[in-house]
C-alpha cells in the first residue's frame, strides 16, 4: 500500500511540474517593459483591447530590409530618428474592424497618423519621425460596431520615451532560477524515490 501511494505522490508531482513548464510559453525572448527581455513581449492593454507593441530602428547607413528587423523595443525607445511603430492587434475580432493610429507629442501635436484601414493581417505599422528625445503616445482607435462606444472612449493609449532609455538589468534571471529550482526538484526525486520504493525486509517477530 505504501509503495502504491509513493507512486502516485511521484506522479502528481511530475505532472505539476510539466504542467508548470507548460505554462512558459515557446518562443524567442523579446524586449519587455523596463527593458528585460521575457518570452510575452512588449503586451499593452486596457479595459476593451491588448496588442503587441513593437518600436523598429534602423540604422541609416544601412539599406533597409523588410526580411532583416533590428532587434523590436518596446515602450522605451533608446535613439532619435526613424522608427517603425507596429501593433500587433491580438484581438481577432478587432482585425475585421476600422483602426487607425496617431503617434503624438507630450504637448499633444500629432507627429504621425495612419488612418482608419481594416487590419485584416492583423497589424497596425507606420513610420514615425522622432525629432527629439522626450516623452511621446502612441494611440490606437478602432469604430467598434459591437460596442457601440466612440473611438476616443475606447482608444489604447500607449506611453512613449524616446532617448530617455536608463539601463536595467535582464529579465532571464527569474526564467533561470525557476528551471533551477525544477532540475533541483527533478534530481531531488531520482535520490530519493528508489528508496521509497525498495522492498522493505519483513520484521520477525519472536514469539
Amino acid at each position: 500500500m505504501n509503495t502504491f501511494q509513493n507512486c502516485m505522490t511521484v506522479i502528481l508531482i511530475l505532472a505539476a511540474i510539466g504542467q508548470a513548464g507548460a505554462s512558459v510559453p515557446l518562443g524567442g525572448n523579446r524586449k519587455g517593459v523596463g527593458g528585460s527581455y521575457d518570452m510575452y513581449g512588449c503586451m499593452q492593454s486596457n479595459d476593451y483591447y491588448v496588442v503587441n507593441f513593437a518600436a523598429y530602428q534602423f540604422d541609416p547607413k544601412q539599406t533597409k530590409d523588410p526580411k532583416n528587423l533590428p532587434s523590436a523595443e518596446c515602450i522605451d525607445i533608446p535613439l532619435t530618428g526613424k522608427t517603425q511603430i507596429t501593433l500587433d492587434l491580438l484581438d481577432r475580432d478587432v482585425r475585421k474592424k476600422l483602426v487607425s493610429l496617431k503617434i503624438l507629442r507630450e504637448d499633444g501635436q500629432i507627429i504621425a497618423e495612419l488612418p482608419m484601414p481594416i487590419a485584416k493581417q492583423g497589424v497596425v505599422s507606420a513610420t514615425v519621425d522622432f525629432k527629439a528625445a522626450g516623452k511621446y503616445q502612441a494611440v490606437l482607435y478602432v469604430n467598434d460596431t459591437d460596442l457601440n462606444i466612440p473611438p476616443e472612449t475606447g482608444a489604447l493609449t500607449i506611453p512613449l520615451t524616446v532617448a530617455l532609455v536608463t539601463e536595467q538589468s535582464g529579465g532571464q534571471g527569474s526564467l533561470l532560477i525557476f528551471f533551477g529550482l525544477i532540475a533541483a526538484l527533478i534530481a531531488g526525486l531520482a535520490f530519493f524515490v528508489p528508496r521509497f520504493l525498495k522492498p522493505q525486509q519483513p520484521v520477525n517477530s519472536t514469539p
